[in-house]
């Protein structure tokens, strides 16, 4: 029997308002949406529920205020099996929300900063990392989440780097799995105008790891820093909600990875995970 990996998720915690709509309004537009939710999220926080989904023990590095919001996001939290003894909880703040406008082909999304996240990465210890298999990160590459990642070398945890659209190549460890959509590749200074492969082949060259691309309805890509590349599809759905796809997807691809499956079980497992979560409304699977 293979004994439950340890994984440490260091990143956001929001507190998300998601709206349903058949379309995105026009300007000046007031349209009348389909269904309106409140509910926790955070890329961070998300792929710490689907990491416990996929039978992983985790723990969530992260921040939230004192308030209704952040009681409720660490309520959910608990209540989802995440250890959140390392989630900071910041008087005097707010915490941090998401608005997200949601229709069948697009999502929109606002974001607004919260409690400080780095005060939280500060206060990580060796032995809080010694006590990971893996550690995975989302956020800026600020002083304070490097520090996290190079605890992580120095114990020789397994490291994961969520870029969220920004260039995170400055943070990302060698022999790391780094995860981006298609869009945000696309917006990369060293991406090919129109061949997501090159530019996932020459983002792992660049980080002598592996980069993995989600491409929506073609499934994803996966490619090592020596220049491999393999492509796995899935299954068209019409979706309900994006928000969280690819938090669930990451943690799929995770999951598998210290599990010791191949690549294209990996994403198998990654895909899956996705399909699960935006057939539904909310991030959490």
């Amino acid at each position: 029997m293979t004994a439950m990996r340890r994984v440490l998720v260091v990143g956001g915690t929001n507190f998300d308002i998601i709206a349903q709509s058949d379309r995105l309004p026009a300007e000046h537009e007031k349209l009348r949406g389909n269904a309106c939710t409140t509910l926790p999220g955070g890329a961070a926080a998300n792929t710490a529920v689907g990491l416990v989904h996929q039978g992983c023990s985790v723990r969530l590095v992260s921040a939230v205020g004192d308030d209704t919001a952040g009681a409720m996001c660490l309520e959910v939290l608990r209540a989802r099996g995440v250890d959140t003894t390392l989630v900071r909880v910041e008087a005097g703040a707010r915490t941090s929300m998401a608005v997200v406008i949601a229709s069948t082909n697009s999502k929109r999304m606002l974001t607004f900063a919260g409690a400080d996240r780095d005060l939280a990465f500060s206060a990580v210890t060796e032995e809080d990392v010694r006590g990971s298999d893996h550690v995975h990160v989302v956020g800026e590459p600020t002083p304070a989440l490097k520090r996290v990642v190079g605890l992580a070398q120095q114990v020789g945890c397994s490291v994961s780097v969520e870029w969220n659209g920004r260039d995170m190549s400055a943070l990302a460890p060698k022999r790391s799995l780094n995860f981006m959509n298609a869009d945000e590749a696309a917006r990369l200074p060293l991406a090919h105008s129109t061949d997501i492969a090159s530019t996932a082949r020459r983002c792992a060259e660049l980080v002598s790891g592996d980069v993995i691309v989600t491409l929506g309805a073609e499934g994803a890509l996966w490619a090592t820093a020596d220049g491999e590349l393999l492509h796995e599809p899935t299954v068209p759905v019409e979706p309900v909600d994006r928000t969280g796809g690819g938090d669930a997807f990451d943690a799929g691809v995770i999951a598998g990875r210290l599990n010791g499956e191949p690549p294209a079980v990996c994403l198998r497992r990654g895909l899956d995970a996705a399909l699960h979560v935006i057939t539904k409304v909310g991030a959490h699977p």
